[in-house]
């Protein structure tokens, strides 16, 4: 007899613990960018390396690098959004379609850097999905890569980590940033740069001789844009990932973003890392506090990352953090960035909410008199 009873109690609590976890978002740890540990340092004798650059592409989106950006704007038309960015040049998007999404800088109305995700776009010599040891094969691969602006030279230092998810390849006046997928080790997306914006990045542990290249800080005004801008781009940026993974894009909603927003920025100002706010709580009482309903929710935070781009990289490359990105319960996403605080909310919708939708979409149905002439 109690043997039943203690059964039937540890049949009690489990149930009890399974109620009290239903409709708990999960969390998973904020991951750190590569940019928290990276090393800038002068030096007074600095060598260019023995291995020379690669020949220059003659064709696809690395061209624009260099030119004036009406050339863009002739062959792709006007970009969905134009946003600031910390570093003094802007981003222009184009985002009509994740098999064309590509984003490029534009400082003085030159083209400084392109970025690139979409499959159907001319990545020449690489192409996205490309796999790693093809990459291999065709590319002059070093772990050191040197750059120069005017008399100055940076020397950037790959980490092992680097070379399996983040090359850096050095064209002769062009540099490639390739990120690489560490699952399937297919290319994921490239970013083509100018030396100066990859200096002004230093996205490497760095050494230099001459004159440290640093961007000049923004305004309190600008920087809030700015803000808003790299949320916004998680958001494309996670849908452009989710359709190359065969998934459905994320609806964006603002309610959301919000309390993303709201996160990042207490995380700055409280000065912690972390899902649970000193003063507003776990994910579940931030999003119960804005009236958000969800079936279930999750998020992934970051920092140190000197861009949106690198943060999602980072996400994609880190096992729990993709989970949650190609997760297809979730069908809902909010993004906010405070800084180099980056939040990113996802939303399983709620049975209520989307039998609401659902009796929304219905189309009325006429009455019909069958009985009129």
């Amino acid at each position: 007899m109690k043997a039943l009873f203690r059964i039937f109690m540890a049949c009690a609590a489990i149930a009890l613990i399974g109620f009290m976890f239903f409709n708990t978002p999960r969390e998973n740890e904020p991951l750190k960018g590569p940019n928290a540990n990276s090393n800038i340092i002068p030096k007074t004798e600095l060598t260019q390396p023995e291995m020379g650059a690669m020949p220059r592409p003659k064709s696809g989106m690395s061209t624009l690098i260099g030119k004036e950006i009406k050339v863009v704007s002739d062959k792709y038309g006007e970009p969905v959004r134009k946003e600031p960015s910390s570093f003094g040049y802007d981003w222009w998007i184009y985002n009509a379609s994740p098999s064309k999404f590509f984003m490029v800088g534009v400082e003085n109305n030159v083209v400084t850097q392109v970025y690139l995700a979409g499959e159907d776009l001319d990545a020449s010599p690489f192409k996205v999905g490309q796999k790693r040891d093809d990459i291999y094969r065709m590319t002059i691969i070093d772990y050191e890569v040197t750059a120069n602006v005017g008399e100055n030279i940076f020397s950037f230092s790959m980490s092992e980590e680097d070379m399996q998810t983040r090359l850096l390849v050095k064209f002769d006046g062009l540099f490639a940033q390739l990120y690489l997928d560490r699952e399937t080790s297919e290319l994921q997306g490239i970013r083509f740069t100018n030396s100066k914006t990859l200096v002004l990045h230093q996205p490497y542990e760095m050494t230099y001789q001459g004159e440290l290249v640093i961007p000049t800080p923004p305004s309190s005004f600008l920087q809030k844009e700015i803000n808003e801008a790299s949320a916004a781009q998680l958001d494309d940026l996670i849908n452009v990932a989710r359709v190359q993974h065969d998934l459905s894009p994320l609806n964006i909603d603002e309610s959301i973003e919000k309390v993303a927003n709201m996160h990042s920025e207490d995380m700055k100002v409280q000065n912690f890392v972390g899902h649970e706010s000193p003063t507003n709580g776990d994910l579940k009482k931030r999003l119960e506090t804005q009236e958000i309903e969800y079936s279930e929710a999750n998020e992934n935070l970051a920092t140190d990352y000197f861009d949106a781009i690198e943060a999602m990289h980072g996400w994609l490359n880190s096992s729990e953090h993709r989970k949650i990105i190609l997760n297809d319960l979730y069908t809902t996403v909010g993004s906010g960035v405070f800084l180099n605080y980056y939040t990113q909310i996802l939303l399983e919708s709620s049975s209520q909410e989307l039998d609401s939708e659902n009796k929304d979409s219905e189309e009325p149905v006429e009455n019909i008199d069958e009985s009129s002439p």
